[in-house]
């Protein structure tokens, strides 16, 4: 079995997987995706019930030096920088859902501090996400499980969706 590992931090959501989240975020009228052109699925999908405003480093959109005024922030950040902007989250004091795998998630000591300090929700998805290389490939065995770090959003602390059911 060949283990397939990331050449960069751009990798696509399916729709699937948006649609797992949008029943939570309904409530929120206005939806920053901070790390998506208007080609995401996060953008589209939540398009349909909200006001989504987006953004993207490609398009001068940098999530530490920018913000968009909404309700909530839903996305697919770069798992590189995941203290960073983990970290920033906490600071926007906004609810948001953030796409994530659960095997990298309290791996680092600075962010098990920081999910120590704030309340956070978890929601888990089966099965496994295939995430879209930017050729437009699907990933065909990734090699974690997925799921969304939520804040302020899930009703729960924890919950479990399975996707063949959305």
């Amino acid at each position: 079995m060949q283990r397939q590992k990331a050449k960069s931090d751009e990798w696509y959501t399916p729709a699937s997987a948006v649609k797992v989240i949008e029943p939570y975020v309904k409530d929120f009228k206005k939806i920053w995706c901070p790390f998506d052109t208007s080609k995401s699925e996060f953008v589209k999908v939540l398009s349909k019930n909200h006001e989504v405003v987006y953004s993207h480093i490609s398009e001068g959109g940098d999530f530490f030096s920018t913000y968009k005024d909404c309700d909530a922030i839903v996305s697919n950040p770069p798992f590189s920088k995941k203290n960073e902007i983990y970290k920033r989250l906490f600071e926007l004091g906004k609810p948001f859902a953030m796409i994530g795998n659960m095997a990298g998630l309290f791996d680092a000591k600075k962010r098990l501090k920081l999910f120590q300090e704030h309340e956070y929700e978890i929601l888990v998805m089966y099965p496994r996400v295939k995430f879209i290389n930017p050729d437009n490939l699907e990933l065909n065995s990734p090699t974690y499980q997925s799921n969304y770090i939520c804040h302020n959003i899930l009703p729960e602390k924890i919950i479990l969706k399975d996707m063949t059911e959305v």
